[in-house]
């Protein structure tokens, strides 16, 4: 059994930091508020046992984002602070920031968990380094699979078999490649409201890739591609997801070009309206006597 650790015998952190209590196989993340408080998000906050395995899905699912004692927030494994070199915000604007998404229940494991939201609070990016590793690990198995899954090692396999391993593990690296692909899109605070439809919509696009990637990859083994082409469903999200923001934003830009142009030519028209307005008005004042 592991030894639990006072935390009030750990020297107070500054205010505004971000947090990392270990955990049994994870680390979990939060935002110190003072006065010993941390907000963070309480999926997979407290120490899991063998009784929790039954309720894993909902402590994944619908975790919050809760303001607690710092003693219920590292429930006896101590802290330390995880310095942010090139922060983009710090003390108090940090803590305002995490208030601002106090009971929050959007959590989600491997794209909104309590690393991406302290990351959030204080670079304004999300980011979990530790998803990210078992994500990379696992798009690494999903590749080689498929790779051997096409090759000559499983020419003898029947053809239902060579299919359905197809469309596991093109399922399993396009859901990685996803997850890559929303991470890039996702609207961070401060983007205006065109970008944000823009994001949106490639994220639709990132899912309908995910979506299209197995049969692309079932139709790909049926008629024998090569490794190169079979490789294409992985990248599928990629593909819908930039793809359909390249689109929208292009769609942005041409009509703020033609906003422009019908801009500088109403302001022509209207001054040639002045001009031929000032012509009549001498006009009639040399014909005046």
């Amino acid at each position: 059994m592991s030894k639990l650790i006072d935390e009030s015998k750990i020297p107070e952190p500054p205010v505004g930091s971000h947090l990392l209590s270990p955990r049994a196989g994870f680390n979990h993340h939060g935002i110190y508020i003072g006065n010993g408080r941390v907000i963070h998000y309480s999926g997979m906050a407290r120490t899991l046992t063998h009784k929790d395995i039954a309720r894993l899905p909902g402590l994944i699912r619908y975790g919050c984002v809760v303001k607690t004692s710092i003693k219920r927030f590292c429930d006896g494994h101590g802290f330390r602070v995880v310095e942010h070199p090139h922060a983009k915000f710090t003390g108090e604007a940090v803590v305002e920031r995490a208030k601002k998404r106090l009971y929050e229940r959007s959590y989600y494991l491997y794209s909104n968990n309590c690393e991406h939201f302290a990351n959030w609070c204080i670079d304004d990016k999300f980011k979990s380094p530790a998803v990210t590793r078992i994500l990379v690990g696992f798009a690494a198995i999903g590749f080689l699979v498929h790779a051997l899954g096409i090759s000559k090692l499983t020419r003898r396999m029947p053809m239902w078999a060579r299919v359905l391993l197809s469309g596991i593990t093109a399922s399993i690296g396009s859901f990685i490649v996803t997850h890559f692909t929303l991470d890039a899109l996702q609207p961070a605070e401060g983007i205006r409201g065109r970008e944000r439809r823009n994001r949106y919509f490639g994220r639709i696009g990132a899912r309908c890739g995910f979506a299209l990637a197995p049969i692309f990859a079932i139709m790909g083994i049926r008629k024998d591609s090569k490794l190169s082409e079979s490789l294409f469903p992985f990248f599928l999200p990629v593909i819908g997801g930039l793809g359909t923001y390249g689109v929208f934003r292009l769609k942005d830009t041409l009509d703020r070009d033609q906003l422009r142009k019908e801009r500088r030519r109403k302001e022509e028209l209207d001054a040639m309206r002045i001009a031929e307005s000032a012509e009549e008005s001498s006009d009639i004042e040399e014909i005046s006597p």
